[in-house]
C-alpha cells in the first residue's frame, strides 16, 4: 500500500468506518473483498462510501 492508500484507510477507521476499512485493505493489498464478505454487505458500502465521495466533491467543487 502506498501512503495515500494508507490515508484513506485510516480517514475510514477514524470516521469509524471499520468496514470500509477492511474493504480497502483488501483492494489495496490485491484481493477481491467479495471474496471474504456478503455480496450484499460489499455493494452496500460501496454504494454508502461513493456516494459520500461525490457529494465531498460536489460541495468542493461548487465552492460552498
Amino acid at each position: 500500500m502506498n501512503q495515500k492508500q494508507v490515508e484513506e484507510v485510516l480517514k475510514a477507521i477514524i470516521a469509524g468506518k471499520y468496514s470500509w476499512a477492511c474493504v480497502l485493505m483488501l483492494r489495496y493489498n490485491g484481493y477481491e473483498p467479495v471474496d471474504y464478505i456478503p455480496y450484499r454487505t460489499y455493494i452496500r458500502l460501496l454504494k454508502e462510501n461513493y456516494q459520500l465521495e461525490r457529494q465531498k466533491s460536489n460541495y468542493a467543487g461548487t465552492g460552498t
